[in-house]
């Protein structure tokens, strides 16, 4: 997915600022309670979720140092997107998944999981998200968009996506994700309608630049680190990528020579019939080479898919630490305001300069009341420096609990990583027959004739 843009931004905030049940209750420093994420229900306004997060529940570790050395117990859900279908709804055609889980088997188009990350995203901006593949992207489509070949690289990714949510702590508990796996009614056209006013908000709001020079003043090493190294990934990741896909292009080149090749040995075969019986294997064996070589190149394409899905994870994550430094940012310029509007107001005590002396004789002139005034404009400033400090202390409340649960989200997120990491390795070096060819050298080393079915 793409990084957030400025009017996003400002949804996340404004959330967060008018939500009466709070999207979150953070770690006081000098308490053990559970930070508490809340998501409201997308069909009644009363009713929602809490969600406790706390070490107990979750295994995260309030540690700063957390991130590298605690151990989180991932979650085996199992989600699966399987069999997509061609289907007509008035005069648009789209593709549905059968999306199943352990209680129930229903279908989802891909707008119905474009807004399940979008609502997830609204009412968990503190938390690492998963990404969905893109809409348009060039490296699936290469011509029809109902293609096989593009369809099944999207249901992959639409399946990592789901296999994601449901192994987050969080966001697998979530009623909007419990909706999406269960409902029966999801499709109907009212609840549909009920849906899309929920996306309204982020998709009306005018983009507007917020704080786009600004830099903060006292910046946590802890999300420095956390930055740099999700940098350090996606370098790596790219560079991957653009590994694969030369190593996959000769894939391609090599296939094409093979087939070549054959074709001539095939031509030689029937011009000459006297070497048949020595051609014919070295045909068939070459067929099948071939054929094999092109399952592998198939299975590189498949990693293509998951390493571009991990960048677009990475990108997730530095959105979120961009959403927290915005909040450490307000809480700043909040504190920078008070220091002002408070020496104005000593300033303004102290009755000294020749403004105010000429402000007291103009008063004077008119006949005002100059003590009166100017006690008047002290308690408008000491009720302004009283909503300031208000404001300062809920800015802190929100950054403070929006870093907690953040360094609790790149706890998971790092765990969670060496699972999926383990999975995709093993099931590439499988792809890459190593346990056949292992097979091979032990049975070369122990002088034992190889069996070719085995093979």
């Amino acid at each position: 997915m793409a990084q957030l843009t400025d009017s996003q931004f400002n949804v996340q905030w404004d959330i967060l600022q008018s939500s009466d049940n709070g999207l979150l209750d953070p770690l006081n420093e000098m308490s053990n309670e559970p930070a508490i994420l809340s998501s409201q229900n997308c069909f009644t306004e009363s009713s929602h979720i809490d969600i406790d997060i706390s070490d107990k529940k979750s295994n995260f570790s309030n540690d700063s140092n957390s991130s590298s050395s605690s151990s989180v117990n991932i979650p085996q859900i199992i989600v699966k997107v399987k069999e997509p279908r061609k289907e007509t709804e008035q005069q648009s055609t789209f593709i549905s998944y059968l999306v199943e889980s352990q209680n129930k088997k229903v279908r989802r188009r891909f707008q119905d999981f474009v807004w399940l990350h979008n609502v997830l995203y609204i009412h968990f901006p503190a938390c690492f998200v998963p990404p969905l593949p893109d809409k348009h992207r060039l490296e699936y489509v290469k011509g029809d968009r109902f293609s096989a070949d593009f369809t099944e690289k999207r249901r992959i990714s639409l399946e990592r996506f789901i296999q994601r949510i449901a192994r987050h702590p969080i966001l697998g508990k979530a009623e909007f994700f419990i909706m999406f796996l269960e409902s029966s009614e999801f499709n109907d056209a009212s609840s549909r309608a009920l849906r899309e006013g929920q996306e309204t908000m982020m998709d009306t709001i005018g983009d507007s630049l917020l704080n786009a020079f600004s830099k903060i003043r006292k910046p946590d090493a802890r999300f420095i680190e956390m930055k740099e190294h999700s940098d350090l990934m996606e370098q790596n990741l790219d560079m991957l990528q653009k590994t694969l896909l030369r190593t996959n292009k000769r894939y391609e080149d090599l296939c094409k020579d093979y087939q070549e090749f054959t074709a001539s040995l095939s031509g030689l075969s029937d011009m000459e019939p006297a070497f048949q019986s020595f051609l014919i294997p070295l045909i068939a064996g070459l067929n099948e080479y071939t054929k094999h070589m092109n399952q592998l190149r198939l299975e590189d394409e498949k990693w293509q898919i998951e390493i571009q899905d991990y960048m677009a994870y990475y990108h997730t994550v530095k959105d979120v630490l961009k959403l927290r430094d915005q909040k450490q940012l307000d809480f700043e310029e909040l504190s920078d305001y008070l220091v002002s509007i408070t020496e104005d107001k000593i300033k303004f005590g102290e009755n000294s300069g020749v403004a105010s002396y000429i402000t007291d004789k103009l008063n004077e002139v008119r006949g005002a009341d100059a003590d009166k005034i100017k006690r008047e404009r002290l308690n408008k400033m000491d009720e302004r420096v009283k909503e300031i400090q208000e404001a300062i202390d809920q800015s802190l409340h929100i950054s403070t609990g929006f870093s907690d649960q953040i360094r609790k989200e790149d706890t998971f997120f790092n765990n969670n990583k060496s699972t999926e990491m383990y999975d995709v390795l093993k099931t590439y070096t499988d792809a890459k027959s190593v346990q056949v060819w292992r097979n091979v050298v032990q049975a070369l080393e122990g002088g034992q004739d190889i069996d070719p079915n085995f093979l």
